[in-house]
């Protein structure tokens, strides 16, 4: 459960410049860190037949592309999907991968995610992410009033999320939910670096605004 003091943490004027902190903490944030290199010697392991390699992976990496999915997508159990869909075609398919200078294993990994995703939308037109949602099952040891303060800072901060322009929504997705640069990002999405960064900038001043807004309790004073 969020303790009310890590909720403290995340100031409440400036929304956008703790979005990763955020999204880690209402979303789940990775389980280990490691180091590129280390990743790159799971992969080859894994590639080899190593299975405790493909598990380090997928713990590695799960949560990344969850956080990068789901401010794309409507639900969590949407969100789970894709992620699963993800990860399987990414680690059933590491012999396809060929490591690039600047780019690493996780713009690869995510490049997949956020194609799986574009899939799941051409099946069906996205609805945006509803704002009153609670958790479906309360923790009887948590507070309620700390339950329902998360529950509406991350309703709001999806409801943002929905709200922005698709390509404004896979930047900064891909930016604060997988933590790529602007490099990367803009290598994934064919788009220049200097483009990257001038769309991150006009989505902060929006979405700033936007999650303030829309974190207040009914009723608070503007």
């Amino acid at each position: 459960m969020i303790s009310a003091a890590t909720l403290a943490a995340l100031p409440s004027a400036r929304p956008l410049s703790w979005l990763l902190n955020a999204l880690s903490v209402l979303f789940g944030a990775d389980s280990e860190s490691l180091a590129e290199d280390a990743v790159l010697e799971l992969v080859e392991r894994a590639r080899a037949g190593d299975r405790a390699a493909r598990q380090r992976l997928y713990r590695q990496h799960v949560q990344r592309v969850f956080r990068t999915v789901r401010g794309m997508l409507r639900s969590d159990a949407e969100a789970e999907d894709v992620t699963q869909d993800a990860m399987l075609t990414a680690l059933t398919s590491l012999d396809r991968y060929s490591p690039r200078s600047g780019i690493r294993f996780a713009a690869w990994l995510t490049t997949i995610a956020v194609n799986t995703t574009r899939r799941r939308f051409r099946r069906r037109r996205p609805e945006l992410t509803a704002t009153g949602e609670l958790p479906e099952v309360a923790d009887p040891s948590s507070d309620p009033a700390e339950d329902v303060d998360l529950a509406r800072q991350r309703a709001a901060l999806l409801q943002a999320l929905a709200e922005l322009e698709p390509r404004e929504r896979e930047i900064v997705s891909l930016r604060y939910g997988s933590d790529l640069n602007a490099t990367e990002i803009a290598a994934q999405l064919r788009m220049e670096p200097a483009n990257v960064r001038k769309i991150l900038e006009r989505a902060r001043a929006s979405l700033g605004e936007r999650i303030e807004a829309l974190s207040k309790p009914r009723g608070a004073a503007a």
